[in-house]
């Protein structure tokens, strides 16, 4: 149980940026809509990968974690450009929170590379 909530916060991301990607397309905001909107898509094939696969890639999810904190950023920028008032600090702190995962993901990579070739 715990394994199928740990991957379901990709699959809430994906469905975020995706709408959000489609809203700004619709508004005539088409870069930043269709970058918002393919990390979005990116998200939601990881997702679908990782409960196909059910075996852990700790580099796919270290990229992941990177393309979603770049996402949320962008997310972000977007809302504070449309005056929302909360939702902006929301999706910063969700950006936040996936950079550091980055991070922690990448030393525990390094870590565990750097005991495989000894």
């Amino acid at each position: 149980m715990r394994k199928q909530l740990i991957s379901i916060h990709h699959f809430f991301v994906a469905i975020i940026l995706m709408t959000k990607g489609f809203d700004k397309i619709q508004h005539h905001h088409s870069f930043i809509g269709w970058t918002i909107l393919i990390l979005g898509i990116i998200s939601l094939i990881y997702f679908i990968f990782i409960k196909l696969s059910k075996k852990p890639h700790s580099l796919l999810e270290l990229i992941i974690h990177l393309f979603e904190s770049i996402a949320l950023f962008l997310t972000t920028y977007v809302y504070f450009q449309e005056g929302k008032t909360l939702l902006p600090y929301v999706t910063l702190i969700a950006g936040i929170g996936f950079l550091i995962a980055t991070f922690i993901h990448l030393k525990g990579h390094k870590k565990y590379s750097s005991e495989n070739k000894i």
